[in-house]
């Protein structure tokens, strides 16, 4: 419920742990504050680990630049069933492997998220639900990873050696040369912004994805064989604004099932990073202004404000007086580049080449 701890030692930090009573094996936090340097698991339960509060610094396997044996696990925050974070803890974990995992599922309600991870930024095998918080993984193989993932709410910053955002069945490995199958998996979202930058794919779901609202922005993978946005099954696009850049060869938009219109425009040769996409009517009414940070040959995006019917030329360069959040600007006066292209949307997904 309170205090101050400082522990330091060559396994786990905290544990709990019952091979005879699948109900016991347990952590509760409220309060307190934490400076976890293990060995193994920073904290570690058999069961479940519920934090309502407390402030957590946890350094775990020597931190995400150490290798770790094949059975080895130095997790920050791992639970054997669940891991329940609600109202404002604030979390620094530095773990050489997961940051936060579970064996069962994950719901994050609140708090503040530092996370560096050898491995996963946060990862649970069976289902993952993020209603709110402030989460930044700095580094990661993959981003947040489980069989299911649904997010309502929250701010969410990912930087990602693989995938951002990875949609897929089994248990955890796939950082560690493990691997996954097809399968009939989703993505939800239906709010927040979520901000990816991947050297695979940023978005990648074993099978659906469905988006109601929220900002996703993606700067994706510049080598082929990777995608911005890469679904095996279905991507409804019903509400929200997106934006993706990356590689042509792999490039996706949302579906023809969906209710809210969509472009993907793929170059006939790389753009540089740093230079500013703007999309707007032909009388000059802007939909939006973006700055990639990354070099690109596609760029797919979906806004409320793309209208069947309505031509909108593409130009690339030039500046807006908007100011520019994660390199969007949906609010500005912009100056004239080069124009690219023009297109009339009269499906729900528009391609231009």
């Amino acid at each position: 419920n309170g205090g101050q701890y400082n522990i330091t030692v060559d396994g786990d930090g905290l544990k709990s742990n019952n091979d005879d009573d699948t109900d016991l094996g347990y952590i509760l936090i409220q309060d307190g504050d934490f400076d976890i340097n293990s060995g193994d698991d920073g904290i570690q339960a058999e069961t479940d680990i519920l934090i309502t509060g407390g402030n957590f610094t946890i350094v775990s396997g020597g931190g995400s630049s150490a290798s770790l044996g094949s059975d080895d696990s130095a997790k920050g925050i791992k639970a054997g069933s669940m891991v329940s974070i609600d109202q404002n803890p604030v979390f620094e974990i530095n773990s050489a492997d997961d940051g936060i995992h579970s064996n069962g599922s994950i719901g994050i309600h609140g708090g503040v998220f530092s996370i560096a991870s050898g491995d996963d930024g946060i990862h649970s095998d069976v289902a993952l639900l993020i209603d709110g918080g402030d989460i930044t993984v700095t580094k990661s193989y993959e981003g947040i990873e489980s069989a299911d993932i649904t997010i309502n709410d929250g701010n969410i910053h990912i930087k990602a050696s693989d995938d951002g955002l990875n949609v897929a069945g089994g248990v955890d490995g796939s950082g560690m040369g493990g691997g996954f199958s097809t399968g009939n998996y989703y993505l939800f979202i239906n709010g927040g912004t979520i901000v990816i930058d991947a050297d695979g794919d940023g978005v990648d779901v074993n099978g659906s994805i469905q988006m109601t609202a929220g900002n996703v922005i993606v700067n994706g993978p510049s080598q082929s064989m990777n995608g911005a946005f890469d679904y095996d099954r279905t991507f409804y696009m019903g509400g929200g604004f997106m934006v993706a850049v990356g590689v042509s060869r792999m490039a996706q938009t949302a579906s023809s099932i969906s209710i809210q219109n969509s472009v993907l425009v793929n170059f006939n040769s790389g753009q540089t990073a740093d230079q500013m996409i703007n999309v707007q009517t032909t009388d000059g009414s802007e939909v939006f202004s973006f700055i990639p940070s990354k070099s690109y040959q596609s760029v797919a995006f979906s806004s409320p404000d793309l209208k069947t019917g309505i031509t909108y030329d593409l130009y690339l360069g030039g500046s807006s007086t908007g100011e520019a959040t994660d390199g969007l600007i949906l609010n500005g006066t912009y100056t004239s580049g080069t124009k690219s292209n023009s297109f009339t949307i009269s499906n729900s997904v528009t391609t231009v080449n």
